[in-house]
């Protein structure tokens, strides 16, 4: 039996959301094993309840009055302070703390923003990379005993690393390299039969991971 891919054009707007979040899988799957001590804190951490939206922004604008408060009190105490700093050693230690105080408040007041993550980079630039496929001209094909890739490239299935299926792409990991197919883009049998496939060839060989959410 083989499953045949002809690769059509790749929507950025699938292609790196989940993408990135393979890569982040895979990154966490790697470092469990390396650090499972640390992973098994942090699961502990993560497993407890989290504070509602509307006690935190309640606790962010507390934080800003108390860093402001903080601030001035600081700004109070540090400017007469710098004019005799010997004289005045304690004003100008209670001041600096305060100022401190009242800059970490300020920090905890502000909302976490996201930004853009290592995952979503390595996401974008290997996009960069299937968008200049030209559709129809590139095929992927799954056999017994290989996967052939365009051309003459082709690997075995125990150099699979990981695989990782997401809700619209299937993300082989070999020998350090990356390649990504769209469901969509197998022309033979249908997609559960395909990951029925590589499921039965994994065993011994590489982990499948299921992150559609």
């Amino acid at each position: 039996m083989e499953f045949h891919f002809v690769l059509s054009r790749y929507d950025g707007d699938i292609f790196k959301p989940q993408v990135s979040k393979a890569l982040e899988k895979r990154t966490e799957s790697v470092s469990r094993k390396e650090y499972p001590t640390l992973w098994k804190f942090t699961d502990k951490l993560n497993s407890m309840k989290k504070v509602p939206e509307e006690t935190s922004k309640m606790r962010r604008s507390r934080y800003k009055v108390y860093g402001i408060i903080f601030v001035l009190i600081g700004l109070f105490l540090l400017i007469p302070s710098l004019t005799a700093p010997k004289e005045m050693s304690v004003p100008l230690l209670a001041g600096a703390f305060a100022t401190a105080m009242g800059i970490l408040y300020l920090r905890l007041g502000r909302k976490n923003i996201n930004k853009t993550s290592t995952f979503d980079k390595a996401a974008a630039q290997l996009f960069s990379k299937y968008e200049g496929l030209l559709a129809g001209e590139v095929n992927v094909v799954f056999t017994q005993d290989k996967v052939q890739l365009a051309g003459k490239a082709a690997f075995d299935y125990d150099d699979i690393e990981k695989l990782i299926i997401t809700e619209d792409l299937i993300i082989l990991f070999w020998n350090k390299s990356v390649t990504v197919l769209q469901k969509k883009d197998l022309t033979s049998n249908n997609i559960e039969e395909f990951i029925d496939f590589l499921t039965e060839k994994s065993q011994g060989r590489f982990e499948v991971e299921n992150v559609i959410s």
